[in-house]
Protein backbone atom coordinates (compact mmCIF):
# COMPACT_ATOMS: atom_id res chain seq x y z
CA UNK A 1 0.00 0.00 0.00
CA UNK A 2 1.26 3.52 -1.10
CA UNK A 3 0.88 6.31 1.62
CA UNK A 4 0.02 10.04 0.85
CA UNK A 5 2.76 11.06 3.20
CA UNK A 6 5.12 8.80 1.33
CA UNK A 7 4.72 9.87 -1.93
CA UNK A 8 5.07 13.84 -0.67
CA UNK A 9 8.28 13.08 1.18
CA UNK A 10 9.72 11.38 -2.00
CA UNK A 11 9.51 14.20 -4.02
CA UNK A 12 12.45 16.40 -2.57
CA UNK A 13 12.87 18.79 -5.75
CA UNK A 14 11.96 22.44 -4.47
CA UNK A 15 12.13 21.38 -0.63
CA UNK A 16 13.77 24.59 0.19
CA UNK A 17 11.82 28.03 0.83
CA UNK A 18 14.77 30.11 -0.86
CA UNK A 19 16.92 29.46 -4.00
CA UNK A 20 19.56 30.71 -5.56
CA UNK A 21 19.41 31.33 -8.96
CA UNK A 22 21.90 28.63 -9.98
CA UNK A 23 19.84 26.00 -7.85
CA UNK A 24 16.52 26.57 -9.18
CA UNK A 25 16.23 24.83 -12.75
CA UNK A 26 18.31 21.93 -11.12
CA UNK A 27 15.56 21.86 -8.68
CA UNK A 28 12.74 22.33 -10.86
CA UNK A 29 14.91 19.13 -13.28
CA UNK A 30 14.59 17.50 -9.87
CA UNK A 31 10.90 17.44 -9.38
CA UNK A 32 9.57 16.40 -12.76
CA UNK A 33 11.83 13.79 -12.46
CA UNK A 34 10.52 12.55 -9.50
CA UNK A 35 7.12 13.02 -10.59
CA UNK A 36 8.26 11.02 -13.96
CA UNK A 37 8.82 8.20 -12.17
CA UNK A 38 6.07 7.68 -10.16
CA UNK A 39 3.60 8.24 -12.90
CA UNK A 40 5.48 5.98 -14.71
CA UNK A 41 6.19 3.62 -12.55
CA UNK A 42 6.52 0.28 -15.54
CA UNK A 43 9.55 2.33 -17.12
CA UNK A 44 10.22 4.64 -19.14
CA UNK A 45 11.30 4.41 -23.15
CA UNK A 46 13.75 7.43 -22.31
CA UNK A 47 15.39 8.59 -19.46
CA UNK A 48 13.32 10.00 -16.75
CA UNK A 49 15.38 13.56 -16.64
CA UNK A 50 13.89 14.08 -20.50
CA UNK A 51 10.15 13.55 -19.55
CA UNK A 52 8.98 16.89 -18.95
CA UNK A 53 5.41 17.94 -17.21
CA UNK A 54 3.65 17.69 -20.65
CA UNK A 55 4.55 13.92 -20.48
CA UNK A 56 3.93 13.53 -17.16
CA UNK A 57 0.22 15.50 -17.68
CA UNK A 58 -0.78 13.79 -20.79
CA UNK A 59 -0.04 10.34 -18.75
CA UNK A 60 -1.76 10.88 -15.96
CA UNK A 61 -4.76 11.94 -17.58
CA UNK A 62 -4.49 8.65 -20.06
CA UNK A 63 -4.69 6.13 -16.65
CA UNK A 64 -7.81 8.67 -15.50
CA UNK A 65 -9.29 7.33 -18.61
CA UNK A 66 -8.64 4.14 -18.13
CA UNK A 67 -9.66 4.40 -14.66
CA UNK A 68 -13.15 5.73 -15.53
CA UNK A 69 -12.54 9.41 -15.26
CA UNK A 70 -12.28 9.50 -11.36
CA UNK A 71 -10.03 11.90 -11.16
CA UNK A 72 -11.55 14.38 -13.26
CA UNK A 73 -11.86 17.29 -10.66
CA UNK A 74 -8.14 16.66 -8.65
CA UNK A 75 -6.54 16.58 -12.62
CA UNK A 76 -8.32 20.05 -13.44
CA UNK A 77 -6.86 21.55 -10.41
CA UNK A 78 -3.30 20.07 -11.14
CA UNK A 79 -3.34 20.99 -14.45
CA UNK A 80 -3.75 24.77 -13.85
CA UNK A 81 -0.94 23.95 -11.67
CA UNK A 82 1.40 22.42 -14.16
CA UNK A 83 0.81 25.01 -16.05
CA UNK A 84 2.00 27.66 -13.68
CA UNK A 85 5.21 25.21 -12.77
CA UNK A 86 5.89 24.74 -16.48
CA UNK A 87 5.72 28.52 -17.17
CA UNK A 88 8.41 28.76 -14.82
CA UNK A 89 10.54 26.37 -15.83
CA UNK A 90 10.58 27.90 -19.61
CA UNK A 91 11.17 31.18 -18.46
CA UNK A 92 14.49 29.76 -16.78
CA UNK A 93 15.01 27.43 -19.29
CA UNK A 94 14.79 30.83 -21.79
CA UNK A 95 17.04 33.02 -19.77
CA UNK A 96 19.53 31.10 -18.98
CA UNK A 97 20.29 29.53 -22.47
CA UNK A 98 20.07 33.45 -23.52
CA UNK A 99 22.54 34.35 -21.37
CA UNK A 100 24.83 31.52 -22.30
CA UNK A 101 24.59 32.55 -25.73
CA UNK A 102 25.77 35.90 -24.74
CA UNK A 103 28.51 34.79 -23.03
CA UNK A 104 29.79 32.89 -25.72
CA UNK A 105 29.48 35.79 -28.37
CA UNK A 106 31.49 38.29 -25.47
CA UNK A 107 34.19 35.35 -26.04
CA UNK A 108 34.81 36.32 -29.31
CA UNK A 109 35.84 39.99 -28.06
CA UNK A 110 38.95 41.36 -29.45
CA UNK A 111 39.91 43.52 -26.70
CA UNK A 112 41.61 42.59 -23.51
CA UNK A 113 38.49 42.42 -21.16
CA UNK A 114 37.04 40.91 -18.09
CA UNK A 115 32.80 39.66 -18.21
CA UNK A 116 30.97 39.01 -14.76
CA UNK A 117 27.85 37.76 -15.14
CA UNK A 118 24.70 37.65 -12.94
CA UNK A 119 25.94 40.07 -10.51
CA UNK A 120 22.98 40.92 -7.21
CA UNK A 121 24.57 44.70 -6.46
CA UNK A 122 22.54 46.87 -4.03
CA UNK A 123 23.22 50.86 -2.79
CA UNK A 124 21.96 49.99 0.58
CA UNK A 125 18.69 49.93 0.13
CA UNK A 126 17.37 48.87 -2.76
CA UNK A 127 18.65 45.82 -5.31
CA UNK A 128 19.35 45.12 -8.75
CA UNK A 129 20.37 42.67 -10.79
CA UNK A 130 23.10 42.72 -13.64
CA UNK A 131 23.18 40.22 -16.63
CA UNK A 132 26.67 41.10 -17.70
CA UNK A 133 29.33 43.99 -16.52
CA UNK A 134 32.28 43.54 -19.14
CA UNK A 135 35.19 45.71 -17.88
CA UNK A 136 38.27 46.47 -20.56
CA UNK A 137 40.59 49.44 -20.87
CA UNK A 138 38.95 52.55 -19.37
CA UNK A 139 34.97 51.22 -19.91
CA UNK A 140 32.65 49.60 -18.03
CA UNK A 141 29.61 47.71 -20.18
CA UNK A 142 26.30 47.09 -18.70
CA UNK A 143 24.62 44.41 -20.99
CA UNK A 144 20.73 43.48 -20.14
CA UNK A 145 19.61 40.35 -21.94
CA UNK A 146 16.38 40.26 -23.55
CA UNK A 147 14.83 36.80 -25.15
CA UNK A 148 11.35 38.27 -26.78
CA UNK A 149 9.57 36.49 -28.81
CA UNK A 150 7.76 39.26 -29.64
CA UNK A 151 8.72 42.79 -31.17
CA UNK A 152 9.39 45.77 -29.27
CA UNK A 153 9.29 48.95 -28.39
CA UNK A 154 11.09 51.28 -26.27
CA UNK A 155 9.61 54.90 -25.79
CA UNK A 156 11.25 57.82 -25.11
CA UNK A 157 10.97 57.54 -21.06
CA UNK A 158 13.08 53.71 -21.50
CA UNK A 159 9.93 52.06 -20.89
CA UNK A 160 10.11 48.57 -22.80
CA UNK A 161 6.55 47.46 -24.79
CA UNK A 162 6.36 43.96 -26.11
CA UNK A 163 3.79 44.64 -29.45
CA UNK A 164 2.03 42.43 -31.11
CA UNK A 165 -2.17 42.17 -31.41
CA UNK A 166 -1.85 44.11 -28.65
CA UNK A 167 1.02 46.38 -26.50
CA UNK A 168 1.91 45.39 -23.12
CA UNK A 169 3.90 47.16 -20.86
CA UNK A 170 7.38 44.60 -20.07
CA UNK A 171 9.35 47.13 -17.75
CA UNK A 172 10.83 50.33 -16.97
CA UNK A 173 14.07 49.64 -18.48
CA UNK A 174 15.94 53.17 -18.65
CA UNK A 175 15.16 53.98 -15.10
CA UNK A 176 16.63 50.10 -14.33
CA UNK A 177 19.55 50.52 -16.19
CA UNK A 178 20.24 54.15 -15.03
CA UNK A 179 19.90 52.82 -11.53
CA UNK A 180 22.40 50.37 -12.34
CA UNK A 181 25.21 52.96 -13.56
CA UNK A 182 24.95 54.84 -10.55
CA UNK A 183 25.72 51.56 -8.38
CA UNK A 184 28.63 50.75 -10.72
CA UNK A 185 29.96 54.23 -10.50
CA UNK A 186 30.22 54.03 -6.96
CA UNK A 187 31.81 50.87 -6.59
CA UNK A 188 34.56 52.06 -9.22
CA UNK A 189 34.74 55.19 -6.96
CA UNK A 190 35.32 52.74 -4.19
CA UNK A 191 37.69 50.37 -5.80
CA UNK A 192 39.57 53.73 -7.18
CA UNK A 193 38.54 53.82 -10.78
CA UNK A 194 36.04 56.96 -11.18
CA UNK A 195 37.59 57.87 -13.98
CA UNK A 196 35.76 54.92 -15.95
CA UNK A 197 33.60 55.36 -18.71
CA UNK A 198 29.83 53.20 -18.11
CA UNK A 199 28.02 52.19 -21.35
CA UNK A 200 24.90 50.23 -21.33
CA UNK A 201 23.47 48.22 -23.94
CA UNK A 202 20.43 46.01 -24.93
CA UNK A 203 21.14 42.46 -25.91
CA UNK A 204 18.20 40.71 -27.83
CA UNK A 205 19.02 36.97 -28.52
CA UNK A 206 15.97 36.42 -31.16
CA UNK A 207 17.46 38.32 -34.33
CA UNK A 208 13.66 37.83 -35.91
CA UNK A 209 11.83 40.42 -34.09
CA UNK A 210 12.29 43.89 -34.86
CA UNK A 211 12.80 46.76 -32.21
CA UNK A 212 11.96 50.12 -32.34
CA UNK A 213 13.44 52.84 -29.88
CA UNK A 214 12.70 56.26 -29.49
CA UNK A 215 14.92 56.12 -26.25
CA UNK A 216 18.36 57.21 -26.27
CA UNK A 217 19.61 56.15 -22.99
CA UNK A 218 21.08 52.82 -24.26
CA UNK A 219 21.84 51.37 -26.93
CA UNK A 220 20.32 48.13 -28.66
CA UNK A 221 21.86 45.54 -30.29
CA UNK A 222 21.28 41.67 -31.67
CA UNK A 223 23.80 38.96 -30.53
CA UNK A 224 26.11 39.10 -33.13
CA UNK A 225 26.81 42.42 -32.86
CA UNK A 226 27.37 42.50 -28.97
CA UNK A 227 31.43 41.58 -29.28
CA UNK A 228 31.93 44.77 -31.98
CA UNK A 229 30.15 47.18 -29.88
CA UNK A 230 31.94 46.69 -26.73
CA UNK A 231 35.10 46.26 -28.91
CA UNK A 232 34.36 49.58 -30.24
CA UNK A 233 34.10 51.59 -27.01
CA UNK A 234 36.85 53.89 -25.91
CA UNK A 235 37.73 55.03 -22.24
CA UNK A 236 40.25 57.04 -20.76
CA UNK A 237 42.75 54.42 -20.46
CA UNK A 238 43.02 54.39 -16.96
CA UNK A 239 43.20 50.20 -17.17
CA UNK A 240 46.52 49.50 -18.30
CA UNK A 241 47.19 45.76 -17.53
CA UNK A 242 45.58 42.82 -16.81
CA UNK A 243 45.84 42.52 -13.57
CA UNK A 244 44.10 45.91 -12.69
CA UNK A 245 41.07 44.57 -14.54
CA UNK A 246 41.12 42.02 -12.44
CA UNK A 247 41.24 43.58 -9.21
CA UNK A 248 38.36 45.85 -9.93
CA UNK A 249 36.41 42.38 -11.32
CA UNK A 250 37.37 41.34 -7.98
CA UNK A 251 36.59 44.24 -5.46
CA UNK A 252 33.13 44.36 -7.74
CA UNK A 253 32.33 40.65 -7.60
CA UNK A 254 33.62 41.10 -3.80
CA UNK A 255 30.11 43.09 -3.50
CA UNK A 256 27.72 40.81 -5.31
CA UNK A 257 24.99 39.85 -2.74
CA UNK A 258 24.43 35.82 -3.51
CA UNK A 259 20.55 36.60 -2.11
CA UNK A 260 18.14 33.49 -2.16
CA UNK A 261 14.64 34.05 -3.60
CA UNK A 262 11.61 32.39 -2.92
CA UNK A 263 10.20 30.46 -5.62
CA UNK A 264 7.57 32.22 -7.04
CA UNK A 265 4.64 29.17 -6.41
CA UNK A 266 3.24 27.20 -4.03
CA UNK A 267 5.16 24.50 -4.33
CA UNK A 268 3.71 22.13 -1.69
CA UNK A 269 0.33 22.79 -3.36
CA UNK A 270 2.06 21.71 -6.08
CA UNK A 271 2.67 18.55 -4.92
CA UNK A 272 -0.25 17.67 -3.20
CA UNK A 273 -2.23 18.18 -5.97
CA UNK A 274 -0.21 15.67 -7.82
CA UNK A 275 -0.12 13.13 -4.82
CA UNK A 276 -3.79 13.28 -4.86
CA UNK A 277 -4.74 12.79 -8.03
CA UNK A 278 -2.47 9.97 -8.57
CA UNK A 279 -3.64 8.15 -5.63
CA UNK A 280 -7.33 8.97 -6.78
CA UNK A 281 -6.48 7.27 -10.42
CA UNK A 282 -4.81 4.18 -8.52
CA UNK A 283 -7.50 3.30 -6.39
CA UNK A 284 -6.19 4.95 -3.03
CA UNK A 285 -8.36 7.81 -2.26
CA UNK A 286 -9.44 6.98 1.28
CA UNK A 287 -9.58 10.19 3.63
CA UNK A 288 -6.32 11.02 4.96
CA UNK A 289 -6.28 12.58 8.41
CA UNK A 290 -4.44 15.67 9.10
CA UNK A 291 -1.27 14.63 10.99
CA UNK A 292 -1.73 17.77 13.97
CA UNK A 293 -5.30 16.47 14.64
CA UNK A 294 -3.65 12.68 14.89
CA UNK A 295 -1.53 13.74 16.95
CA UNK A 296 -3.90 15.76 19.44
CA UNK A 297 -6.26 12.74 19.32
CA UNK A 298 -3.22 10.50 20.21
CA UNK A 299 -2.73 12.87 23.55
CA UNK A 300 -6.31 12.66 24.47
CA UNK A 301 -6.59 9.39 24.27
CA UNK A 302 -3.26 8.67 26.28
CA UNK A 303 -4.76 11.02 29.04
CA UNK A 304 -8.23 10.03 29.19
CA UNK A 305 -8.33 6.61 27.30
CA UNK A 306 -10.98 7.41 25.04
CA UNK A 307 -11.40 4.85 22.67
CA UNK A 308 -10.55 5.32 19.10
CA UNK A 309 -11.47 4.41 15.19
CA UNK A 310 -8.68 3.45 13.59
CA UNK A 311 -8.20 4.96 10.04
CA UNK A 312 -5.42 3.36 7.44
CA UNK A 313 -4.24 6.11 5.24
CA UNK A 314 -3.20 5.35 1.63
Amino acid sequence: MMSRESLLSSLKGLSKNVYSREELLPEMDLLEEEMAQIVFEDGLDIPSEYVHMSYIMKRLHIMNNEAGNVADQELKKLSRLASIFSNHVRAQQSGITGEDRVEQYLGYMKSNHVVLRNLQLSDGVHNTEIDFLVLKQGVATIVEVKNSKRDVYIDEAGDMYKVGRYENFDSHLGAKMDFRVEIIQQLLKDAGYENMRIEKVVVFTNNRIQIKKDYHGFRVCFLSRLPHLIDDYYGTGVIQFTKHLQQMADYIQGKDLNEYYPFDMDVQEFKEAFVDAYLKIKGYDQPVEDGLFTRFRTVLHSLFNMPTTQHVSY
